[in-house]
């Protein structure tokens, strides 16, 4: 059965894709993929587990047209298998049927996300150490706690808790356990001539899990004179992320029907 009229969107992992609008997304963030690549998954979470043949996708995706349907195949799906980050000889989502085709490897899903309800915002690791890297780094740390902690449901640990968590070291997910907190945002600042790169990822302290991550390149002095615009940068990223694993875990209450009627006490 065609997935096209369906509304909500398959979710999958970390990612989910609507089959109305072929728009796949990965932690809540836009994937970019091409159109042959998106009906391609389409059509192998149409029937997971099962073996979707090179013939039949060829009747699929290109019926009437004259193409070179093996390199045009194999090209769509090397670009859908690397922006799931997925891979022919260890799969998680495509597996290869040798001589025949592929198949969509269900994947058990819980009803909820992942529940974020706490978070570590730790001090950044700053090369080289100095004073306007330090400076910057406290600048950067603490502006993302103060907008991070405006948003519901989510306790975001002050800077004064965190400040002391500065060492290369550190794990930052063995600190999350130390700190009692769901998940830590923890990155690397480096000065490159006049550019100032910045790394940040954020981890699931219980597995240890990269929920999302980015990378950052700015010139030195933009950021030293206005180090809030990159924290603003950082936390129109990661606030989504957090926004959406918190939404995916609000439950609703049990609806009641004539055939359940609410118990009364005896």
């Amino acid at each position: 059965m065609s997935l096209s009229s369906q509304v909500l969107p398959i979710r999958f992992g970390v990612f989910e894709i609507s089959p109305r609008t072929s728009e796949v997304r990965k932690h809540g963030l836009k994937v970019k993929l091409g159109q042959q690549a998106c009906k391609l998954l389409l059509l192998l979470l149409e029937r997971p587990g099962e073996t979707r043949t090179r013939e039949e996708l060829r009747q699929q995706l290109w019926p009437d047209t004259f193409v070179d349907f093996e390199h045009s195949l194999n090209k769509a799906m090397h670009i859908l298998r690397q922006a799931l980050g997925d891979s022919a000889s260890n799969p998680r989502y495509i597996e290869t049927i040798a001589g025949q085709g592929y198949r969509f490897i269900p994947i058990p899903q819980e009803p909820h996300g992942r529940k974020i309800e706490s978070l570590a915002v730790l001090p950044l690791i700053s090369r080289p150490i100095d004073t306007e890297m330090e400076f910057l780094n406290k600048r950067i740390v603490e502006r993302v706690i103060d907008t991070i902690s405006q948003t519901p449901e989510i306790r975001v640990l002050a800077y004064s808790t965190v400040q002391r968590y500065s060492e290369k070291d550190l794990d930052p997910r063995a600190l999350g356990q130390d700190l009692l907190v769901r998940a830590v945002a923890a990155g690397e600042m480096t000065r490159r001539n006049d550019e100032l790169l910045l790394h940040v990822e954020l981890i699931d302290v219980d597995d240890g899990t990269q929920l999302w991550g980015a990378q950052f390149k700015e010139l030195y002095s933009d950021v030293l004179d206005r180090p809030e615009k990159l924290a603003d940068g950082i936390c129109d990223q990661l606030r989504p992320i957090l926004v959406l694993n918190v939404s995916r875990t609000r439950e609703d209450p049990p609806s009641r029907t004539r055939e359940d009627p609410p118990k009364r006490a005896a």
